[in-house]
């Protein structure tokens, strides 16, 4: 799900500002609050969640795009914050990782950068800045979604939704005005409103129920490495969807990422036993 979401958001910024989307991506993703009761977690986490692993990761991420990084190079340096996440996690919650496990996180990232320079040239160094600041805001999040424990994930994801889109929305006016912002109203589309339920359904309410249930349940080192699974995902959709090239280096470091997280899934096995 996550992996086809890079070029479903490649769809949606053909139809909305990035300021725009991000806004009716978390305004729609809060609307089960209306029903659905607050979790018995503090305001501060809800605010880290949501202002990191939420507005910060997409505003980033869809700037970037925005800025000319294709998809599966987008997907590519998002996931880097499955590294970041062991390690600002062995700084702040000190946990160790073994190992076993820094040997498969090691391997996972020569793979990425190994897909990262089979892509080198398609886009501006200002490109693939945003991207990783969107994967430094998502591993800060995982910090705080980790907290969240003995409650609803799916409460925690639509809570955490109810703060973003006032200074999403704020800023959006600021930079790009009125009219972009209720375009999905005045001028909607099938596009548009398909990349928003997509984001917003099995992305955002699946995708984050699934995560929070696995950050809180085992340890960083275990969970971090899977999400390096994403970026393979991801590069096969935009080979087939929007012609992004895949062969050859980009391939090799594809294969050498699986076999990372593999490495690091097993050595996880091994120390929770």
């Amino acid at each position: 799900m996550w992996g086809f979401n890079f070029t479903a958001i490649r769809f949606g910024l053909d139809e909305f500002t990035p300021f725009t989307f991000a806004t009716w991506r978390f305004l729609l993703g809060a609307l089960p609050a209306l029903f659905v009761p607050k979790p018995a977690i503090s305001w501060a986490t809800l605010a880290g969640i949501g202002g990191f692993m939420f507005t910060g990761q997409f505003v980033f991420l869809f700037f970037a795009m925005e800025a000319g990084l294709p998809p599966g190079l987008t997907s590519v340096m998002v996931q880097m914050q499955g590294p970041l996440t062991v390690v600002l996690a062995a700084v702040f919650l000190r946990e160790h990782a073994t190992r076993g496990q820094w040997l498969g996180l090691a391997l996972a990232f020569a793979g990425v950068v190994l897909i990262a320079r089979s892509i080198e040239g398609e886009a501006s160094l200002l490109a693939i800045g945003l991207a990783l600041l969107s994967a430094l805001a998502w591993a800060t999040g995982n910090l705080f979604f980790r907290t969240a424990r003995g409650v609803s994930m799916f409460a925690v994801t639509v809570w955490a939704s109810v703060l973003p889109p006032i200074p999403l929305a704020l800023a959006g006016i600021a930079f790009e005005g009125v009219d972009p912002l209720l375009r999905p109203i005045l001028a909607p589309t099938w596009q548009g409103w398909g990349v928003l339920f997509y984001a917003v359904v099995p992305v955002m309410w699946l995708g984050y129920l699934i995560w929070g249930t696995l950050l809180r349940t085992y340890p960083a080192a275990k969970v971090g490495p899977v999400s390096l699974l994403v970026p393979c995902a991801a590069l096969g959709f935009a080979a087939v969807l929007v012609g992004e090239p895949i062969g050859g280096l980009r391939l090799l470091g594809v294969v050498v990422v699986l076999g990372g997280v593999a490495i690091g899934v097993f050595a996880s096995g091994r120390r929770l036993r």
